[in-house]
């Protein structure tokens, strides 16, 4: 999260300083932190819902294994 503010914020301090000084290439500098700053948050939530799916699937077998120690336990 820090990171996506970082670079959200060099970014518009390069885009705001390259489009008042007519410098190109700080703008498209700016233009790129933008965007990285996107896919670091874009990532993210993609890692936080991998995470989710992980600890979900990490239940179902727990409760799964309970169950089979349950049904060797009767036998």
């Amino acid at each position: 999260m820090v990171a996506a503010a970082v670079l959200a914020f060099d970014g518009a301090a390069l885009l705001g300083f390259g489009a008042w000084s007519g410098r190109v290439m700080l703008v498209l500098v700016g233009a790129v932190f933008f965007l990285s700053a996107l896919l670091v948050l874009l990532s993210w939530s993609w890692y936080r819902r991998r995470l989710a799916d992980i600890a979900a699937a990490r239940r179902a077998l727990s409760d799964e294994a309970l169950e089979m120690q349950r049904s060797l336990r009767e036998k």
